[in-house]
């Protein structure tokens, strides 16, 4: 975010954020000088925003933690009471011990698994649940009073929001839930100062999430999206989650200024001001042309984080905190139609404190093609012209710019939006010159359509949202044979990768573009940070082609090594230009000494080819420094080729032909990659025989490290 600042407004510049999603944008705006105004109404985002940009210290943090351990409870203290709610044995040696976690298979009454460490016989890990677990964790039944104050809390009796506030409850086991609102509830029974009350809701809010069944077992599931449980969910200590909680919190960077926005108040550069509520309830109170820049991070539909947040504040702060985010207690679908609709609304709404050249930066974290359609779609529709995109599918992060569109918007649907469409993804293609996932292809053919405000006008049609219009049109779209092809597809169209049925013209694969930024980029500076040579490759190969950092990343252990202790890496010296043209020239030399040597005639340079007795190819070498293969050996009509390249480009060719269906099948076809270091062998080898040289050729392939060559 910082480094996109530095080419978005300037210090000083009011920037709004709309939407409030990520606190790390508006962090990060607010330390580079931009006085920052964020909309959001949702509670949940307010409190972590406000403690992201202000983080609590780390002592206030086990203060509050020791003072809600220490709260009485049954005449006892809090803290063993929650723990003792985990009580079981151990297996090995029947000792009592508290469990960090039950594992839950979905429709199962009982635990499957328990995690525990025995602090009497040091033994540690999972083992199988007992009945005498099933029968402990049968006692804290969902309808219990700490259930029914859960609920009231939220929805009372009547309230017609009360079943779904009922349904999300369901998501929490009922243990956990009698932990955490016994917890919450000493809590508000405490006298506490208000940095420690803060400290100690921050705790509760981080137990809140940690503790619902939407969370699969073993961990490395992503982050739930719809409000079911997980087939295999963690039932997690509560007390536990509240000491790990203290960690998650203590940021330790230092604080930025913020405050709460007041109409007819701008907040200074370096300070964030929150709104408490929709953007377009603050914009009537700003001048036109106060904000200077529009930078967001785009939320995405996330039925469980937004119902549950409903919850949480109502458990925090009370039934009227959760009130501006209520209804989505009762939505259920939140698909990519509603979404474009939901950001047309928004971003429409804050168009009137902008000015035509207003530049907008939206980011998209867990970018797909659907939230990328979303997003061109809505803020078209809400009055912005597109300039700018760039997507990394295969991380799902995607970047639009935009501006303000002004009255130059079309009024009617323009007509051939499929062959638009087709043609916006060979073209991509072409500009590539690789094969490309659907993701490329699709962001090609929306965004054509978006740069030309083609997408506005769909909202206008009779139930008109221009996904669901153009749906069934993008799919025709990449389908036409005439024009694209589909390399190792399914059934569906996001499956495979698309190419085009006639490459001529095509630009070099961008793998081979990519590996050439990276090497100019160390051979000029030696050494650098892994940052800066991403930021580098992003710069000459912007837009739909900026490369996967796998790529990147394959490109930098290709010809460089990490620097120890620093996130950077730097030139190995047998890659210097220097080095790497005397090698060249040493291969060169030995193929045409080997070649004469076995009786062929040697002919040519690049390719060299040794002729049989009759004249005719029996072999062809390219000697290279990088490990691209070149357009040439791709084109139809090259003969079988052997490509001879240094030993630190066996990894990066194996990347490259992961990538790429066409370079895979030339490698197992016509095509041979030697090291440079097995032709040396091969030219020491006194058993080479014209005979033997093809099966001399294979031995030392890509992938092996230390071939063994044959003594007989």
């Amino acid at each position: 975010m910082t480094r996109a600042l530095d080419a978005f407004g300037a210090p000083g510049d009011l920037v709004l954020d709309p939407f409030g999603a990520s606190p790390r944008l508006v962090l990060e705006a607010a330390r580079a000088g931009r006085a920052v105004l964020v909309a959001s109404s949702n509670p949940i985002n307010r409190f972590l925003l406000q403690h992201l940009v202000q983080p609590f210290a780390l002592s206030d943090l086990r203060t509050a933690l020791a003072r809600l351990a220490a709260a009485p409870k049954d005449q006892g203290r809090l803290e063993p009471f929650l723990l003792d709610l985990y009580r079981t044995e151990c297996t090995r040696c029947g000792g009592a011990v508290t469990a960090d976690y039950f594992v839950w298979e979905r429709e199962a009454d009982g635990p499957s698994l328990k995690g525990y460490a025995c602090e009497h016989c040091n033994h540690a890990g999972e083992d199988p649940a007992t009945e005498a677990d099933w029968a402990r964790v049968q006692a804290y039944a969902r309808r219990g009073l700490q259930h029914a104050q859960a609920l009231e809390q939220v929805a009372p009796a009547g309230d017609p929001d009360r079943q779904h506030a009922e349904a999300a409850l369901a998501v929490y086991p009922g243990r956990a839930l009698f932990a955490l609102i016994t917890a919450a509830n000493k809590l508000g029974q405490l006298t506490l100062e208000p940095q420690l009350r803060l400290a100690a809701q921050a705790l509760l809010l981080s137990a809140f999430d940690a503790a619902n069944a939407l969370w699969g077992h073993p961990e490395g599931r992503a982050r739930p999206l719809q409000l079911s449980a997980s087939p295999r969910y963690r039932e997690v200590n509560v007390w536990r989650a509240l000491e790990k909680a203290v960690g998650e919190w203590a940021l330790g960077s230092p604080p930025v200024p913020v405050i709460e926005w007041t109409p007819g108040g701008l907040p200074d550069p370096g300070t964030v001001a929150v709104h408490s509520g929709h953007a377009r309830d603050l914009v009537p109170a700003l001048r036109p042309g106060a904000v200077r820049a529009v930078l967001t991070v785009l939320p995405r539909p996330n039925q469980a984080y937004w119902t549950l947040s409903a919850l949480w504040a109502a458990w925090l702060w009370g039934r009227a905190a959760a009130g501006p985010i209520r209804v989505a207690l009762r939505r259920r679908r939140y698909d990519w139609a509603w979404h474009a609709s939901a950001l047309r609304t928004t971003m429409a709404g804050a168009t009137a404190c902008l000015q035509t050249d207003t530049p907008v930066l939206a980011f998209i974290p867990e970018s797909e093609a659907g939230f990328v359609a979303a997003a061109l779609a809505g803020l078209d529709g809400a009055g912005f012209r597109l300039t700018g995109r760039a997507v990394r599918p295969a991380e799902g992060q995607a970047v639009l710019s935009w501006t303000l569109a002004g009255s130059t918007v079309p009024t009617a649907v323009a007509r051939g939006a499929q062959e638009r469409m087709t043609q916006a993804a060979a073209e991509i293609l072409r500009w590539r010159g690789e094969p490309a996932p659907y993701g490329i292809l699709h962001a090609a053919a929306w965004s054509d359509l978006a740069f030309e405000r083609q997408l506005a006008p769909l909202w206008r049609v009779d139930d008109g949202n221009p996904l669901a219009l153009l749906h069934e049109t993008t799919e025709a779209a990449l389908s036409d044979r005439r024009s694209l092809i589909r390399l190792g597809a399914g059934a569906e169209p996001e499956t495979g990768l698309y190419w085009l049925v006639d490459p001529m013209g095509v630009e070099p694969p961008l793998a081979e573009r990519v590996e050439k930024v990276v090497v100019e980029c160390l051979r000029q500076t030696g050494t650098v940070a892994e940052d800066e040579v991403d930021a580098q490759v992003c710069r000459a190969l912007r837009g739909l082609l900026t490369p996967d950092r796998r790529l990147v990343q394959a490109c930098l252990r290709s010809y460089a090594e990490p620097v120890p202790g620093a996130a950077a890496w730097r030139l190995r010296p047998e890659d210097e230009a220097a080095t790497r043209a005397a090698d060249r020239r040493e291969m060169e030399a030995l193929l045409g000494e080997m070649g004469a040597r076995l009786g062929f005639t040697v002919k040519g340079e690049d390719p060299m080819e040794w002729l049989d007795e009759r004249g005719q190819p029996a072999f062809a070498f390219r000697v290279r420094e990088a490990a691209a293969p070149g357009s040439m050996l791709l084109a139809e009509g090259v003969g079988p080729m052997t490509l001879v390249l240094p030993g630190g480009r066996a990894s990066l060719v194996a990347e490259m032909a992961r990538r790429d269906p066409r370079l895979r099948d030339w490698l197992a076809g016509r095509g041979r990659v030697v090291k440079f270091r097995h032709v040396r062998r091969l030219a020491d080898e006194t058993t080479l025989q014209p005979q033997n040289i093809a099966e001399r050729l294979t031995i030392d392939p890509p992938e092996h490290r230390d071939p063994q060559l044959p003594l007989l």
